[in-house]
Parts: structure tokens; C-alpha cells; sequence
């Protein structure tokens, strides 16, 4: 994978191998995420979206190209699933606060 964040590669790789646990830990205890015009804050919620994403779409995401602004680390993706359309480029903009990801905004690319 492309150099990387460390909270970044690691919110890929527990994604991608379905890892709850080690998802979370990416994140700060009250961090946000908007994906689908939806808006989950804290770590019970961001669990919940991600449990629900991955039932519902099965999906694997491959970073393909990346860029870090200060604290904003931006990763385009494409993401295949169980979803009409798939695969997909979305744009996936992380904010970070020290070592974790306080802010998620995933739209697409």
C-alpha cells in the first residue's frame, strides 16, 4: 500500500478484513464520519455504520492515489461491493488529531 498515515493504512486494513476492533482504534473517542449524507459521531456510532456498510455491501476498498495537507490526509479509493454501480471512486478525507482520525468525510471522487 501507498505510504501512508499510520491511522490511515490501518483504518484500510481493518476495513477491508472486517476488523471492528482495530477500525475503531483508528479513530479519537468522540471522532465524526459522513459517508451518504449521513453523519455518525462517536465510537458506538461509527461501529454501527460500519457493521450495517459491510452486511449491506460487502465492500473492499483499494486506495489508488493520496495526498496530506497539514492535517488532512485525502485517499481516493475505488470500492467494490454488493452495490448497484460498483466499483466506485470515492474520495475519503481523513483529519487528524496526533495518531488517530478524528474526522472522516467520504464522498465521491
Amino acid at each position: 500500500m501507498m505510504n501512508l498515515p499510520p491511522a490511515v493504512k490501518a483504518y484500510f486494513d481493518a476495513a477491508n478484513h472486517q476488523d471492528h476492533e482495530a477500525l475503531l482504534a483508528c479513530f479519537t473517542p468522540d471522532a465524526e464520519v459522513e459517508d451518504e449524507n449521513n453523519r455518525y459521531v462517536g465510537r458506538a456510532a461509527i461501529r454501527a455504520w460500519k457493521e450495517e456498510s459491510f452486511a449491506k455491501y460487502r465492500p473492499v476498498q483499494e486506495p489508488r492515489s493520496a495526498k496530506t495537507d497539514g492535517a488532512v490526509v485525502s485517499v481516493v479509493t475505488t470500492v467494490s461491493g454488493n452495490f448497484p454501480g460498483s466499483p466506485v471512486d470515492l474520495l475519503h478525507e481523513f483529519t487528524l488529531e496526533g495518531d488517530a482520525v478524528a474526522r472522516l468525510n467520504i464522498t465521491l471522487a
